[in-house]
């Protein structure tokens, strides 16, 4: 894929849409801008001009659902939507959870986190593909970019924000070595990392080609740095699903009290029919995320050829 390719995110169908009205999902994914600062190469919606979500389209939505949910705002690059720190408070007005993921970028800018540290009971996240690595980011998020992520963390740690989720994307003999990081990193930091989450590349992007890790893989990797005892499948405040997934595209334990280390398969049959993640669309529809990232990724790959 084309990661200069400029254009608008395609209207997809899937398998089943749900008016907000009429939610089923636990977990509620949306892009709240479409705007990135960095062009990392397995990017499954490297498009950029749709308008960032309207606040009060947002705040329509929290009224609408018939229960609570968790939301995950994605990009883009969340932190560079205006309102970013309204998102949280009016879901959490409502009584719903928040989770965003990010890039790290804006945790290096002082005003951003300093005015996110004034907030509470939300979690940030942190995406860490290469680790400590150089070579791993040039390769993976087109970036030389491991001491702006060393510093976001760090950034995290000093103004106190908690519940903070690394995550990578594993790919196939590029970066395995990432798993051993990211767990370093949150067992000296045990106070504030409550999360990795560890999911396999996916045939989209740049890796369209290699073969995704399974879930069994992804097991026998990270099997050599956590004991079959770490490893037992145990759920305790999941920022995504209860403890019953129903699913065997995600495994998830607790190698320690305070950590609870995620694994996502993506791009397979069970993936794409889990029942606990819905994507937010801008017409007060849900779609079933995994389904859609897919069919997104397949269409944009279809526009620029």
């Amino acid at each position: 894929m084309n990661s200069d390719y400029i254009g608008y995110i395609p209207i997809v169908d899937c398998s089943r849409n749900y008016s907000v009205d009429e939610n089923i999902y636990e977990n509620i994914y949306l892009d709240i801008t479409h705007r990135c600062n960095m062009h990392c190469s397995y990017c499954y919606n490297p498009q950029r001009l749709n308008i960032d979500m309207s606040i009060e389209y947002f705040e329509e939505v929290c009224k609408r659902l018939p229960s609570k949910v968790n939301f995950k705002l994605l990009g883009g690059e969340p932190t560079l939507h205006k309102d970013l720190f309204k998102f949280i408070t009016i879901a959490q007005s409502y009584g719903h959870g928040v989770f965003f993921a990010s890039n790290g970028i804006k945790y290096n800018d002082i005003d951003f986190i300093s005015g996110l540290s004034k907030l509470s009971g939300f979690y940030p996240g942190l995406s860490m593909d290469g680790g400590h690595d150089r070579n791993s980011y040039q390769t993976i998020n087109d970036s030389d970019c491991v001491d702006q992520k060393l510093k976001a963390l760090g950034n995290l740690i000093k103004y106190d924000i908690r519940g903070i989720c690394l995550s990578a994307v594993i790919v196939r003999g590029i970066n395995e070595f990432t798993v051993e990081h990211l767990i370093e990193l949150a067992k000296a930091n045990p106070e504030h990392i409550e999360y990795i989450h560890f999911r396999n590349a996916g045939k989209v992007g740049k890796w369209v080609d290699i073969e995704p890790y399974s879930m069994d893989e992804l097991k026998s990797i990270v099997s050599k740095y956590c004991s079959n005892r770490e490893m037992k499948p145990r759920c305790i405040g999941e920022i995504h699903c209860s403890q019953d997934s129903g699913n065997t595209c995600c495994y998830r334990f607790r190698p320690t009290n305070k950590l609870q280390i995620s694994l996502v398969e993506f791009a397979t049959a069970d993936s794409v029919n889990c029942h606990k993640r819905g994507k937010l669309l801008n017409d007060f529809t849900i779609q079933p995320f995994f389904e859609n990232m897919l069919n997104v990724s397949n269409a944009i790959q279809l526009q620029e050829y």
